[in-house]
């Protein structure tokens, strides 16, 4: 009795095997183009580089969702990397040629080597820097402000992170800096972020750069 049940089901396997094979293809073709049109397919709304390992970090996801005011279904990617290991410096400067970051969150020093590499916007230079409310015209009683005054800074205010660019002769000598400009803010209230003094920029070549001006914007120390 055992032995016909056996030679039954391989019969049935013999009989129907190719449908079966034919079957399961398809549901692993089918499994893989749902994964690339609404998995991998799915645009990033914007992109963060934290110069700190970080073991988790949804929270830091949920404030930068509400932060830049993200529906649940657009994609954040947040990478973080120890950047004072000396190793994961390239891998941090193969993520930003990449362009697959939007903004660099570091400390003073991580951020004006990143400036000085040519790694930063220029804040200075751009339209509606930081991503604030634009005005029509002064408010009442506010005196207009002049955006060419000072030193090249333009119209940064007392939290952007200033830095002066490096120099060279025609030999390739640094010679010193040149004026100090706007490469991004200081910034506070970081969920799960353990940085002593903060600083958040916009990368050079950032993709989502509306987003990552109203990230910029809302995590600045007002």
């Amino acid at each position: 009795m055992t032995e016909k049940n056996e030679n039954k089901f391989l019969s049935f396997i013999k009989r129907y095997a190719a449908g079966l094979l034919a079957g399961c293809v398809l549901l692993l073709l089918g499994a893989y183009f749902i994964n690339i049109m609404f998995v991998q397919n799915q645009k990033t709304a914007v992109s963060v580089l934290v110069l700190e390992f970080m073991e988790d970090t949804s929270r830091l996801e949920r404030q930068i969702r509400e932060a830049v005011g993200l529906d649940e279904e657009e994609k954040i990617e947040i990478r973080t990397i120890s950047y004072g290991v000396q190793a994961n410096k390239a891998v941090a400067l193969t993520w930003i040629r990449a362009e697959v970051v939007d903004v660099i969150i570091g400390e003073e020093e991580q951020m004006a080597e990143f400036a000085q590499a040519g790694y930063l916007k220029d804040l200075s230079k751009t339209d509606n820097k930081m991503g604030a409310p634009e005005k029509n015209g002064p408010e009442e009683n506010e005196p207009e402000r002049n955006e060419t005054e000072g030193d090249g800074a333009g119209s940064c205010q007392s939290a952007d992170f200033l830095c002066g660019l490096a120099e060279y002769d025609q030999d390739g000598n640094i010679t010193g800096t040149g004026p100090e400009t706007c490469f991004g803010s200081y910034i506070a209230g970081l969920e799960g972020i353990e940085i002593k003094t903060p600083v958040a920029g916009l990368a050079d070549n950032a993709a989502n750069v509306d987003n990552a001006l109203r990230l910029l914007h809302s995590l600045e120390i007002k």
